[in-house]
């Protein structure tokens, strides 16, 4: 059993190992889910203010690394178990605890401090029912759940629907993809019970490590997202991302400290208008970039109120965060084009010392990489985008706007880092810079007698085309495409 005084010094020790690649791959469960020029110089030093590590998890991480431990190492035989029926609980002195198969949790497990618990290869626990799990130990008696043989990965503790506790507690050793796509399962694989209600809080950690995962350490679908209060999550060592999950249920992603995996970015799936940010939420500065698609798919981050939604949904981002899409992305603050309100907001203000940063996730970025972030709808007067860097957009796409043409451009198809598709209240773009687009900076793709310019406070560079589009009049027609205003 382990003696080591915190999850942290697990940490640290498992980024010196890194991740391994596991051969053990047994079937996965039917039911786990299916697969699922001198300006852009200064581009990796505003894409490093978002890999950064947490200054605040680094303390934390000090801090836990003197607490002296009061386990002691198990002696005896340990307790093989089966699945669980009724409430039990598995205590420090029977450890270690075993699994003689794969095991179902029915009812309320819980683990005490100090207790250990070894899962063999490919061995998984699936909590369903009335199951739950409450693993909690203190600083000094904390928790160990590892594999049962060294260098032999268990699967996962997944839950399909229920929620699971974990504080004080080490996991290593698991995340043996089995046979489904490792980007899309983890170490802790929680699944939401129903994906079209509102986020449901799920995980709850605090104080908890995971390290070594043979794919991404957490994943989070079908509405699972973590607990509110959850805090101080260390993941390292995952052959994948320390987290996998829903963009909807991105508020909750707690502090911690994410660097020292295969792939140091929170990744949301991004892959279908069921993941939209549905309820307000708030991409949180947490140390590492958040990236928008999978390995095998290029993402879409929706931010906009469900179908028959009152109100508006607002994504905040905080200052020194960095988005990162992958080749043919596209962010949506609203999907929908049209004369209604806007059902989803943009609030990303940055500061001087830490902008906000849109970018391409690609190895070698290029202008074009990904399409921009674009406001359908008539835009909320709550939209702000301030002191931030958008990247390597204005990629080619297949939707038209109201702005006018230019020579050459009969059918106007303006793609731009940013598009607005209806008559802003406002100049809500600010002190922004825009970089190396494939076609305009920005597009007023909208119909409108009042001109907002973009120009004043925002700067420019690497523009193909127009660093700003002309809108479309109401009562005026758009000039000859030779007389259409493009700034450079």
């Amino acid at each position: 059993m382990k003696t080591l005084g915190s999850g942290a010094l697990v940490a640290l020790a498992a980024f010196e190992v890194g991740c391994f690649t596991s051969s053990n791959t047994p079937a996965r469960d039917a039911s786990a889910p299916a697969g699922l020029d001198a300006d852009i110089a200064g581009d990796d030093a505003s894409l490093d203010a978002g890999t950064v590590a947490d200054s605040g998890s680094e303390a934390a991480v000090a801090a836990d690394a003197g607490v002296i431990s009061e386990c002691t190492p198990s002696t005896g035989p340990g307790t093989v178990h089966q699945s669980v029926n009724a409430d039990e609980t598995w205590t420090a002195a029977g450890s270690p605890h075993t699994l003689a198969s794969d095991s179902t949790i029915y009812a309320t497990l819980t683990i005490e401090p100090c207790a250990e618990l070894l899962l063999a290869p490919g061995r998984t626990i699936t909590v369903r029912g009335n199951g739950t799990i409450v693993a909690r130990g203190t600083p000094t008696k904390r928790i160990h759940i590892g594999a049962q043989t060294p260098g032999q990965p268990f699967t996962r503790i997944r839950s399909l629907g229920n929620p699971l506790h974990f504080a004080y507690v080490d996991i290593d050793g698991g995340g043996d993809p089995a046979n489904t796509s490792p980007y899309l399962t983890g170490t802790i694989d929680v699944q939401g019970s129903d994906s079209s209600m509102p986020t449901q809080p799920l995980l709850e950690v605090d104080h908890v490590s995971i390290q070594g995962s043979g794919s991404n350490g957490v994943a989070l679908y079908d509405g699972a997202g973590f607990a509110p209060g959850s805090a101080e999550l260390t993941i390292g060592g995952s052959a994948q991302y320390p987290i996998g999950m829903w963009s909807r249920a991105v508020d909750g992603v707690p502090t911690g400290h994410y660097t020292g995996n295969a792939h140091d970015e929170i990744m949301l799936y991004g892959q279908g208008l069921a993941e939209s940010i549905y309820e307000n939420a708030t991409l949180h500065e947490r140390g590492v970039p958040y990236l928008v698609g999978h390995p095998a798919a290029a993402g879409t981050l929706y931010v906009g109120g469900a179908s028959g939604a009152t109100g508006v949904t607002t994504l905040t981002i905080e200052p020194g965060v960095s988005v990162r899409f992958k080749k043919g992305g596209v962010m949506y603050v609203e999907l929908f084009s049209g004369t209604d309100p806007a059902r989803g907001a943009l609030i990303a203000a940055g500061t001087t010392a830490k902008p906000i940063v849109f970018t391409s996730d690609e190895a070698a970025p290029a202008a074009g990489d990904w399409l921009g972030i674009w406001f359908g709808g008539i835009p909320s007067v709550t939209d702000t985008l301030a002191f931030a860097r958008v990247e390597y957009a204005g990629g080619a796409s297949t939707s038209g706007s109201a702005s006018c043409p230019l020579p050459g451009m009969p059918a106007p198809n303006p793609d731009a880092a940013i598009r607005i598709f209806g008559v802003p209240a406002g100049q809500f773009v600010t002190n922004t810079t825009i970089v190396a687009s494939a076609a305009h900076g920005i597009d007023r793709g909208y119909v409108s007698d009042v001109k907002q310019d973009f120009l004043a406070t925002n700067t420019f560079s690497g523009i193909a085309l127009c660093d700003q589009t002309y809108p479309g009049g109401m009562s005026v027609s758009c000039p000859a495409p030779v007389d259409v205003p493009c700034p450079k």
